[in-house]
């Protein structure tokens, strides 16, 4: 057997391992003898305490002691030294102390009885707990906060398993924390099955592992069905980990009743139900929010209230409270009443007010509808400009009166003012629409008994008559012209109008027949110059029915895009190079062939298809331009024509912007044609349109310049680059002498302004000839070349071109 052998250290090797373990411990070590003197303090100690070893040793422990207990100390020890125990004061113990400057600490101290040789000396260990109590008292300060806020509150484990409740989650669901620990929430609670997904949302914010939010249904310890917002926030470790989840819970029920009466009542204002109908709807949302309660609508017309709508019963019961409020429009305007009553003691004082405040806003919301659907329903069948029925109030009009009429038809005569366009061109949108009023009103004022006068559109009227006679016809057409055709003087200026009157009557037709027919006796006046009238005929129906059909088909040739371009190369003559080439849009269709600008391009302005045809033609001609550029770098610029109608358009800019953006084509590569009458007319919105496109870099022409030839002063304003002559110029211009001086004119205008001169139509060598003499730089003309398609352009640049320029280079 192995015998048992004694340490290799001697006792007094092992105290001295003892002292520099603990000499070296991290905890303060202070050891005393029997005469309360310090006999060991290490370096930790020094540190706690904040006194030096020398300060200490050999001195009372009474140094160390905090000075509010010195007193008691002493006796503290005889007690211990009396008792006899040696015990360790648990380290769990916290004891504070107090350092040499003062400074009062935390800490962990234990304190053990240590006998030897009869003596007995005690030895105290210690380190810093400050930092630990610090979040000790945190902790519990901010479960206290937790426990006595108002909302429910939870903190789950990583497997959603509940750790910790706050009073009011227990208070709130009937639940002790005892009943719940260790349990899933979706487990504990009591979720009713409707609606259908509400058990499903609560698992799916369970699922979470970040910030996220969820509202479900839950019995609560009441026993209602109470809707809550759950708040799910994770706790994570300093290494990223999840470590728990806290969830938060708030009572979102009367907030859900708010946004479901907010839905309802908004979803039938979008149904646009009748005023009556609407205010029977609100109150019965409100009752249904509420519960016990009686809702009453009233609306105030010149400050009386007049019953609007009601929930279904009064409340017959003691106690109803009543609340009024005003319901008031946006400009401030007393506009209804909204009562609610409630039963006191039986109604919720913060809810009540709440859905009577919506309601009012809502209520306020279905007056201004109703407003508005009138004013609507008055601009439906009355024009804004004159006070007149409008075409909707026409039509109504003949039905009723066709409706009642047995063997004699009503009389239509329609009429349109003749060359409006040319106001509005020569004087802009403000000055026509005034000088309509005064027309409108000169016709009302020549009205008769049983006549109605109505206007329909643009500059068009139409006045209906019973007294169908040839004689009183005339006679009505005549005191109409003769009422318009008076010289109205307004802004210096006077002004002779005319009218072209279309009649239309026969027994057995209906109201369309009667307006068509009447519309294509005055559009056969007004083509012919205007300033008559005529009865309809059947040569006049079979023209207008052609003008329809061949207006249908040009409104299916835009949609599916079936115009064209052709290009018309202009040159000039004083350098020998191509100055540049103009879009001209063409038309063939399968059924009436080759179509002229001419006869589609006031066709399209009819139909209402010009902006459309000039929007494409601007897009088609970037496009094409794109195109060349790619293989003809230097190639120049495109002009295109656009309508009067289009220039007047406010997107114009825009739309020329978006075209030369999205085919890449420089603004200076571009040039706009204009009409002169445009460019005379003092319009300062359209001169400010001009000044945008030429920012741009956009081209600005003047086309048949001198057909007007007045307000040059006018011309030197404005940012124009280019004036075209009018080939009614060139054409005479080797025969009359007049015309030959008009183009040497209008070239030295040209030239003074420092804008680029082209004259169009040029046929003949020889009025290329005359062109060149008086100093025209550009022309263009089937002399040169007729329009061609885009795909032969190319061809002709390389080939007919040069040969053109050789041709005129020869004597």
């Amino acid at each position: 057997m192995h015998q048992y052998k004694e340490p290799a250290v001697s006792p007094s090797q092992g105290e001295d391992i003892l002292f520099a373990a603990l000499e070296q411990n991290m905890m303060a070590a202070v050891l005393i003898d029997e005469q309360d003197r310090v006999m060991f303090y290490n370096r930790a100690a020094e540190k706690l305490w904040g006194y030096r070893r020398d300060d200490v040793l050999g001195q009372s422990v009474s140094i160390l002691i905090p000075h509010d207990l010195k007193a008691a100390h002493p006796g503290f020890i005889r007690h211990h030294r009396e008792g006899g125990d040696s015990r360790v004061e648990g380290m769990s113990r916290e004891l504070q102390l107090e350092r040499k400057d003062g400074e009062r600490i935390w800490t962990r101290f234990a304190l053990s009885r240590v006998v030897n040789a009869g003596k007995v000396c005690y030895l105290a260990l210690a380190r810093d707990a400050t930092l630990e109590m610090e979040q000790r008292e945190q902790t519990r300060l901010l479960l206290l906060a937790v426990d006595h806020i108002s909302k429910p509150v939870i903190v789950l484990d990583t497997g959603r398993r509940i750790v910790q409740a706050n009073r009011a989650f227990t208070e709130a669901f009937g639940l002790s924390l005892s009943e719940a620990a260790g349990k899933r929430l979706d487990s504990v609670l009591n979720i009713p099955d409707d609606p259908p997904d509400n058990r499903q949302r609560l698992q799916n914010l369970l699922r979470k592992n970040e910030r996220e939010q969820n509202e479900f249904q839950a019995l609560a310890s009441n026993g209602e069905n109470v809707w809550f917002n759950a708040t799910l926030s994770p706790v994570l470790a300093k290494n990223g980990q999840l470590q728990n989840l806290v969830m938060t819970f708030s009572d979102i029920t009367e907030d859900r009743k708010i946004r479901e009466l907010e839905r309802a009542l908004l979803s039938a204002m979008r149904s646009n139900l009748p005023i009556g109908e609407m205010g029977e709807i609100i109150c019965r949302n409100i009752v249904a929010v509420l519960g016990q309660a009686h809702a009453s609508l009233k609306i105030l017309q010149n400050n009386v209230p007049q019953r609007w709508a009601c929930s279904a019963e009064k409340l017959d019961c003691p106690g109803v409270i009543s609340r009024a409020v005003t319901i008031r429009r946006r400009d401030g305007v007393a506009a209804g009443i909204l009562t609610i009553d409630t039963v006191a003691g039986k109604e919720n004082r913060a809810l009540t007010e709440r859905v009577a405040d919506i309601s009012q806003h809502l209520a306020a919301l279905v007056l201004e509808q109703e407003n508005s659907r009138q004013q609507i329903e008055h601009l439906i069948k009355f024009d804004p400009l004159t006070g007149l029925p409008n075409r909707r109030h026409l039509q109504d009009y003949l039905d009723q009166r066709l409706a009642t009429a047995e063997t004699k038809a009503p009389v239509v005569l329609m009429m349109m003012v003749d060359h409006f366009q040319d106001v509005i061109d020569a004087q802009g949108y403000a000055t026509a629409e005034q000088l309509l009023s005064i027309v409108a009103n000169r016709l009302r004022n020549s009205l008769g008994a049983g006549q109605y006068l109505s206007k329909i559109e643009g500059q068009q009227f139409v006045l209906v008559d019973s007294e169908n006679d040839v004689s009183s016809m005339t006679r009505v057409a005549e005191v109409l012209e003769n009422a318009v055709s008076e010289p109205i003087n307004f802004n210096n200026t006077t002004f002779s109008l005319t009218l072209s009157i279309g009649i239309s009557y026969e027994a057995g037709k209906d109201r369309d027949w009667l307006l068509s027919t009447a519309h294509s006796a005055m559009d056969h006046i007004y083509r012919s110059g205007g300033n008559g009238w005529q009865f309809f005929n059947q040569e006049l129906n079979r023209a207008a029915r052609e003008r329809l059909l061949l207006g249908a088909s040009l409104k299916r040739a835009v949609a599916e895009n079936r115009l064209r371009l052709v290009y018309q190369p202009q040159i000039n003559i004083a350098t020998g190079e191509l100055y540049g080439l103009e879009a001209l849009a063409r038309w063939w269709d399968p059924e009436h062939g080759e179509v002229p600008p001419a006869r589609f391009i006031p066709l399209a302005e009819e139909v209402g298809e010009i902006e459309n045809i000039g929007i494409w033609v601007l897009r088609e001609a970037c496009r094409q331009l794109a195109q060349w550029r790619k293989n003809w770098p230097d190639f120049p610029a495109l002009s295109v024509n656009l309508s009067a109608i289009h220039f007047h358009n406010i997107q114009l800019p825009m739309q020329v912007l978006d075209a030369i953006n999205e085919f890449a084509i420089p603004g200076e590569m571009l040039t706009l044609e204009i009409t002169e009458s445009m460019v005379m007319a003092p319009d300062d919105e359209l001169s400010a349109r001009f000044q945008t496109l030429r920012d741009m870099g956009v081209g600005l022409s003047v086309d048949d310049f001198g057909t007007g030839f007045s307000g040059l002063s006018r011309l030197v304003t404005l940012p124009v680059t280019e004036i075209k002559i009018d080939k009614s110029f060139v054409d005479s211009c080797l025969t009359d002498n007049r015309s030959r001086s008009l183009l040497e004119a209008i070239t030295g205008i040209g030239q003074s302004f420092g804008m680029t001169v082209v004259a169009e139509g040029v046929e003949t060598r020889e009025q290329l000839q005359l062109l060149r003499h008086i100093g025209c730089p550009v022309v263009q003309g089937y002399y040169f070349s007729r329009p061609i398609p885009p795909e032969e352009v190319p061809e002709w640049f390389l080939t007919t071109f040069p040969r053109l320029i050789a041709q005129e280079a020869q004597p």
